[in-house]
């Protein structure tokens, strides 16, 4: 009887922990998973607008890309952003389809 007790308990726990995984897993967008969001002018947007409009941005990535641009200018190309500390050639490969890069050539320009 103890053994019996012991396989359904051993049963059991496998079984919580198997769809434990399964939820967890679910819950963790995949690496290349599609992400929605809203296209902005990095040249532009403010911090609440990279978080509230481009995927994967944090507001503290979002707070080093503004300072980053206050600092040394409008971005030029949207790899340029690869100079922002925490941005890194994957997730630019992720967010470049939210991103536009206007303003780089005065006010005319339609770049």
């Amino acid at each position: 009887m103890a053994a019996t007790r012991l396989k359904w308990t051993m049963v059991f726990v496998a079984a919580v922990a198997f769809l434990s995984a399964g939820s967890l897993l679910a819950a963790t967008p995949a690496k290349d998973a599609p992400v929605k969001g809203k296209t902005v002018n990095i040249n532009k947007a403010n911090e609440d607008e990279l978080v509230k409009s481009v995927p994967l941005i944090s507001p503290e990535l979002a707070k080093k890309i503004v300072k980053y641009r206050k600092d040394n200018g409008n971005f030029q190309t949207l790899e340029e952003l690869l100079q922002v500390e925490g941005l890194d050639r994957n997730l630019l490969r992720r967010i470049k389809p939210f991103l536009l890069l206007e303003g780089i050539g005065g006010k005319d320009c339609t770049c």
